[in-house]
Order: C-alpha cells, then structure tokens, then sequence
C-alpha cells in the first residue's frame, strides 16, 4: 500500500525550462489527498526554491530540501541539521585548492563569491531563491548546510571520486552532471525520508520515490519502490528498481497516476 510518495526536482519533476504540468499534478494531487497518501518534494535545492515551485498547495506537502538537511511541512521548518563547524572549514578549504565555481547554501541564504562572475550568480537563481554575493565565503555569518562545486561535465565524475579518496570524513554525492555537493557525512534524503516515516508511522516499504542523480541514490534504496528517469546518472539507474521516461515528457507525474490508478 503507498502511503507516501517522494520526488526530486530538477532532472525528475521539473522540465528543463523548469516548469511541470499543473494541470496533471492537480488531479493527482487530490487523490492523494482523498487517500491521505503524503507527497515528499525531495531536493538538493534551497526549501524556499522547492516551496516557490506549488504556490497552490505547497501548505499541504513535505518538503527534504538541501540533501535531507532541512525538513519542513509546508511552511513549518520539522528539523534543521547544519555543517559542524570542523566540516565547514574543510569544504572552504576543498573550495579554495580548485579551480571550480562554489556555492554555499545556509539557512538564511544561498552565497556565491563576486570573483566567480555575474553570469555564474544568474545561473544559482534557478536553484536559489535567497542567494547573496560575497567576496569571501569566510565572511558568511549563517547556518551552513552544504558547500557546492561547479565542475565540467565531462570531468565531474574523475574529480567526485578523487574528493571521496582524499576526504573520506565527508559526503560528496553528484547533485547533477555539472554539480558536486559536499556536505555532513550521512546526510542524505534517506535521512530525511526516515524521519518523516518515523513523525508520521510510514514504513520505508510504504514509499515510493523518484529520482535522477547521485543525491538520489540513498533515497531510492531506501524506498520500498523506486524509479529512475530515463536521462538519470548511472548510479541512479543503478540504484532504482524501474527507469521510466525523461521529465520533459513529464514521465514522473504519468507514472505516479498510473499507481494511484
């Protein structure tokens, strides 16, 4: 029996042009309200992002924003679990020896350094609704969540598992193929799915998600049933019982219908 159904954003329910059929999410929507069945919006992006994203219902869905960091239900914050103090100085440090745009993501704010370009902080807006420029990351004074890379494609993957080599005292996972989080060892959407499992008396076999990068993967494995798009990283493919189609053709919201029917 589905009990609660848990979704990421870009990449899974979100087009590229970042919008999603509405009129489809409406109709599933209420009968997933009409069976008391809790819809999870499931992202590394910032909670007020995601929340933007359903003006007409966003009081009545979960939110697991910056990898499983944050956990809200609708605009009550459930739990926050920010960067120690020791990680933080490491990731700024990781930051500082490559060559590689960043972005910190704190509670107050998402932050980007004036030295990485106008264009690299436009860029953020997709993700962030609250971002701020600094000159130095040192001079934030907020809750950290997560510290970010920006790393070319076609090389991300080398430089994600020379990070896991050198730095094992803390997680990076591939937020998509331009995009490397670096956060709290164990931190995941998993942790924040088990949570709400927990506030809410759902077992994990009574959750379905979807997802298409490797800040998924802990979440599809946790799940009792999970589907990868069709345009997923490989360790998201790997993770999921099911590849169904890519999110332009809006795949995830036809699939959530089709077993809800």
């Amino acid at each position: 029996m589905i009990k609660l159904i848990a979704t990421d954003m870009d990449g899974t329910w979100l087009k590229e042009n970042k919008t999603y059929d509405k009129k489809l999410f409406e109709k599933e929507f209420q009968i997933m309200q009409d069976r008391d069945i809790k819809f999870v919006v499931a992202s590394g992006n910032q909670y007020e992002n995601i929340f933007s994203r359903f003006p007409d219902y966003n009081r009545k869905i979960y939110f697991i924003a910056e990898n499983g960091a944050l956990v809200a239900h609708g605009q009550e914050i459930l739990k926050i679990a920010d960067l120690s103090d020791d990680d933080y100085d490491l990731m700024l440090k990781i930051v500082s020896n490559l060559p590689y745009q960043a972005v910190v993501a704190g509670v107050t704010s998402a932050y980007v350094r004036k030295s990485d370009g106008e264009k690299f902080a436009q860029e953020m807006t997709k993700f962030f609704n609250k971002i701020q420029v600094v000159d130095n990351f040192k001079e934030i004074d907020d809750r950290i969540f997560k510290v970010s890379l920006n790393v070319p494609a076609e090389i991300m993957p080398v430089i994600l598992s020379e990070l896991r080599s050198l730095y094992s005292q803390i997680d990076f996972v591939a937020g998509a193929s331009t995009s490397i989080d670096m956060q709290t060892k164990g931190m995941n959407k998993a942790v924040g799915l088990e949570y709400l499992g927990k506030k809410l008396g759902i077992k994990s076999s009574e959750m379905i998600a979807f997802g298409d990068s490797g800040n998924d993967e802990a979440m599809l494995k946790y799940v009792g049933t999970s589907f990868a798009t069709a345009t997923a990283l490989p360790e998201a493919k790997k993770a999921a019982n099911q590849i169904i189609g890519s999110s332009e053709d809006s795949s995830v919201q036809k699939k959530i219908l089709e077993l809800l029917s």
